[in-house]
């Protein structure tokens, strides 16, 4: 009586789950039925997918280099959305008159925002090819869920084949879009180009003369002035020496001079006449020749520099002759001294004792020959004054533009290095576009990267929606869950007494024997 009550074991669990069996059995048997039932009444779903290949373009990439860089992705991602609109989802609806019972129920937006839900498409890496030398390919798959099995099929299908159109669309229109970004980009580079060229053409054309690459050629053309200028000035002051000489002894010569016949007779002034004209104006022909070398020497220097052969062999010619002519110049000019002083004395005594003049017709000859040549000693004097003056300007000019050289040269450098990267820059542009007209061309036959259809969709054969097992899974065990709480309620409801302990426990009384079922026991 005064022993504790032992806590229930396994034993007793089982013992009262097979007494209240029906209990538990009757609402799971009702639980699987009700989930058949339930699976039998709901509308059945079918699912359709289609396999579409990611096909790399037909010329190698090192040939012609697609335009349309963007990943498989990305690009599906915006395929998705463009097709996934309301515009090309409500013709498809349209075209293959789904969801007709929920049109009569719903808006079309609602329509379209289901049909959404029931599309997916999910990429797939690594497809291998059936040739097995080729890499494994990026791919997708795209799949629709309907009721009807058959019209599942067909809009997997359309919607695939929607893919793919926009995908080719999507390609052509970016490889045409680059085209002609590159086209507009190029035609603005090649005008500053234009102008850039005739920034400098414009530039060579007003500094002409003072161009770094002329300076050597203004050196050598500076140098040659310089030499002639040297030789015209030389040639200058002896023609203004040779007319000064020349207008002293016209000079001398107009002075009256006494009669031959008072100074010994027509013979001797004839004769002193004619020898006085000889050693005035006669000239050996070495003298000659020493001034024909000495004009053919300053022809050559200003031709050519000091170091020309036709230059160096003049200079020795005329070396050869100096000394000589000099010499032949010194006793002509000694001879015409001792006439002009014979004259002098003759024309003095005649004055002095009052005879007549009488004037030579040779010297008369003698006197408009020297003032030919005092002439024309003047006129070349002056001729080479005016060479002189045009020399120094050119020189000067020369000087001007050795000077400003430098300068120049900066500033050609600032030109050329901005027409050089524009150059460069333009030429950089007319690659791409080469090559985005190349990938233009490629994307319109239809050889860049294309989405093929590896696996069509099929008609379904079974549902997806709604799961028969989840179904009957969830249904047994709610009918489990009834059948135990049930059984426990009639457990806890009943108050018999199923063996000695309850009693015991019950009475506080010790049972003292206990008397069998005999028909229990019989059976």
């Amino acid at each position: 009586m005064n022993e504790t009550q032992k806590p229930p074991s396994i034993h007793d669990y089982i013992e009262k789950a097979l007494r209240r069996k029906w209990c538990i059995i009757l609402p799971l048997v009702g639980s699987i039925l009700i989930s058949f039932g339930v699976y039998k009444f709901l509308p059945k779903v079918y699912k359709a997918t289609t396999l579409i290949l990611v096909q790399p373009q037909t010329v190698p990439e090192n040939y012609v280099r697609p335009t349309v860089t963007a990943t498989v992705i990305d690009r599906l991602n915006t395929i998705s959305q463009e097709i996934l609109n309301r515009t090309i989802l409500e013709k498809v609806i349209n075209e293959f008159n789904l969801y007709a019972d929920l049109r009569k129920k719903l808006a079309m937006e609602e329509i379209v925002e289901n049909m959404t839900k029931a599309i997916e498409v999910s990429v797939t890496k690594g497809i291998q090819t059936q040739s097995r030398n080729e890499k494994a390919q990026n791919a997708f798959t795209i799949s629709y869920e309907g009721e009807e099995p058959r019209t599942v099929m067909m809009v997997t299908n359309k919607l695939a084949s929607l893919f793919i159109e926009q995908n080719l669309r999507v390609r052509e229109l970016q490889a045409e879009s680059t085209s002609k970004f590159l086209s507009k980009e190029l035609n603005g580079i090649e005008e500053q180009l234009v102008k850039k060229e005739q920034d400098l053409k414009d530039f060579r054309q007003k500094y002409m003369g003072e161009l770094p690459q002329q300076l050597d050629a203004n050196l050598r053309i500076l140098e040659r002035l310089q030499q002639q200028l040297k030789t015209t000035s030389e040639g200058m002051r002896a023609a203004e020496d040779r007319s000064i000489l020349l207008q002293n002894q016209i000079e001398q010569l107009k002075r009256p001079e006494p009669s031959p016949i008072q100074m010994g007779g027509q013979r001797e002034a004839a004769s002193s006449t004619e020898e006085m004209r000889d050693g005035r104006i006669g000239e050996e022909p070495l003298i000659t020749q020493f001034y024909f070398l000495k004009r053919d020497l300053s022809i050559a220097q200003s031709k050519y520099t000091e170091s020309h052969p036709d230059v160096m062999d003049l200079k020795r010619k005329v070396a050869n002759l100096e000394p000589k002519v000099t010499e032949l110049l010194k006793q002509q000019e000694a001879m015409k001294e001792a006439r002009l002083r014979e004259l002098r004395t003759r024309r003095e005594r005649a004055s002095s004792e009052n005879l007549p003049v009488n004037v030579d017709p040779a010297i008369e000859r003698l006197i408009l020959q020297y003032k030919d040549q005092y002439n024309a000693a003047v006129l070349e004097a002056k001729r080479l004054r005016e060479e002189e003056k045009n020399l120094k300007g050119q020189i000067s000019l020369y000087q001007k533009r050795i000077e400003d050289t430098p300068k120049r040269e900066q500033e050609i450098l600032l030109l050329t290095r901005d027409y050089d990267l524009l150059k460069a820059t333009y030429q950089s542009l007319m690659d791409k576009k080469i090559q985005s007209q190349m990938a233009e061309n490629l994307e319109r036959k239809q050889q860049g990267e294309q989405f093929k259809i590896l696996d069509p969709a099929r008609m379904p054969e079974k549902p997806i929606k709604p799961d028969l097992q989840k179904i009957l899974l969830i249904g047994t065990f709610i009918g489990l869950v009834a059948g135990l709480g049930l059984a426990w309620i009639r457990e806890s409801m009943d108050q018999s007494f199923y063996n000695i302990a309850d009693l015991e426990s019950y009475l506080k009384l010790s049972v003292l024997a206990q008397i069998p079922n005999l028909r229990e026991e019989k059976t």
